[in-house]
């Protein structure tokens, strides 16, 4: 019977919330979702935002007893980086950590306090619906307001970093057929790099850009090359002209010969055909059934703004359930100073233990960047971008 109720409470709460949200200032928001959660029985509530790293969990009200942790190696990390609720017994009732996810993309976390009287399942799946909405209402408020994204920084942000960060697309992105997760870094100083997608029916389209530089020109150069890319793709051009108009389009705002590698391409999602174009940049590394199968053969064009010749469009055919690794040089060059990079053989080492860990595509990624990170004693000396691509299992 509680389950019964709890069902019947979640709906009416759920349905007060979005009533009031609507013209609910957003610093409010985190007040008004303690209030859900107390109406479903929760003594207290506090929501974590994650950082742009995905290092740390930062409380949206700072106060005493609620301070920013660590994803790693904390209960509120776990349930944010396996996306799943954990509930801890305590004297005093259950601490609820649930993952607050937008779609697919993960936001943070929200901790309830429950009384050991109301700690059963249907509470639980009542607070899910709560932290779910809640989720969504971050990302809607969000466009509003400048508060969620300070709580979300750690350290200052560089203006190149605040430019790139300002056109990406979601960080993750999950449906039955495909899955896509990607992450730059150094967080909140990336300057060069950036990725783009784009789901549309029947097709996938993801683009993997890097500027040469580290300053804020190189993040002009990605942003024009990104404008390009997009334009050429809402437009109905195909990959070579695409190639072309990004190459004028540098060539002709940035005279002082300025470029960027690229490799951009479609999934055809029914024929599991990846068809792309590679300007300069490493080739796709493939994963077949928790293996690393090998870099795909690409044939090179030379890096956008280069006044490069007609484009190959490099294709491969893949299958239901392999996985494709895009990423930028500063992945395999990682390292400290005078010191072994990262490289190319421990990356497809790495990548295909968290393959077999059965992690979701966001969390890979969230490891293997880590793991750059800590080989170069989180120093990164040039800009790092890794998207993951995965074919579902019947694509």
């Amino acid at each position: 019977m509680a389950s019964d109720r709890s069902a019947g409470d979640a709906a009416g709460v759920v349905a007060q919330l979005l009533r009031v949200a609507h013209t609910l200032p957003p610093a409010e928001l985190a007040d008004l979702v303690g209030e859900a959660v107390v109406a479903l029985g929760a003594r207290a509530s506090r929501v974590y935002l994650a950082d742009h790293d995905h290092q740390s969990l930062r409380p949206d009200t700072p106060g005493a007893g609620n301070e920013a942790f660590a994803v790693d190696g904390t209960t509120g990390g776990r349930a944010f980086a396996v996306e799943r609720t954990v509930v801890v017994p305590d004297p005093a009732g259950a601490r609820v950590w649930l993952p607050m996810i937008d779609g697919t993309a993960r936001l943070g976390v929200l901790q309830v306090e429950l009384p050991e009287s109301d700690a059963d399942d249907g509470t639980v799946r009542a607070l899910e619906a709560v932290a779910s909405l809640a989720a969504e209402l971050y990302v809607t408020k969000g466009q509003y307001t400048d508060a969620f994204e300070r709580v979300r920084r750690h350290r200052p942000m560089t203006l190149e970093a605040e430019l790139q960060r300002a056109n990406l697309p979601p960080v993750a992105l999950v449906t039955p057929r495909v899955s896509v997760a990607g992450m730059l870094l150094p967080a909140y100083a990336v300057a060069g790099d950036t990725f783009d997608y784009a789901l549309d029916r029947g097709e996938l389209y993801v683009a993997v850009i890097d500027s040469v530089g580290h300053e804020t020109v190189s993040s002009l150069v990605s942003h024009l090359v990104q404008g390009s890319l997009r334009n050429s793709r809402r437009g109905g051009i195909d990959l070579p002209a695409a190639y072309a108009a990004a190459d004028a389009a540098v060539a002709r705002v940035f005279p002082d010969v300025r470029f960027a590698t690229a490799a951009f391409g479609t999934l055809d999602l029914d024929t599991c055909r990846f068809a792309w174009v590679s300007a300069g940049h490493p080739p796709p590394l493939l994963l077949r059934q928790g293996k690393v199968i090998g870099e795909l053969p690409t044939t090179q064009v030379v890096p956008i703004g280069l006044g490069g010749g007609p484009a190959v469009v490099n294709e491969a055919d893949l299958e239901p359930g392999d996985s494709l690794l895009v990423y930028t040089d500063g992945v395999t060059e990682g390292g400290t100073a005078g010191g072994e990079r990262f490289g190319l053989d421990r990356l497809a080492d790495l990548l295909a233990r968290v393959v077999v860990e059965g992690l979701t595509p966001a969390e890979r990624v969230r490891r293997l960047v880590n793991a750059v990170l800590e080989h170069s004693s989180h120093e990164l000396r040039d800009d790092t971008t890794v998207v993951l691509v995965q074919l579902g299992d019947r694509a």
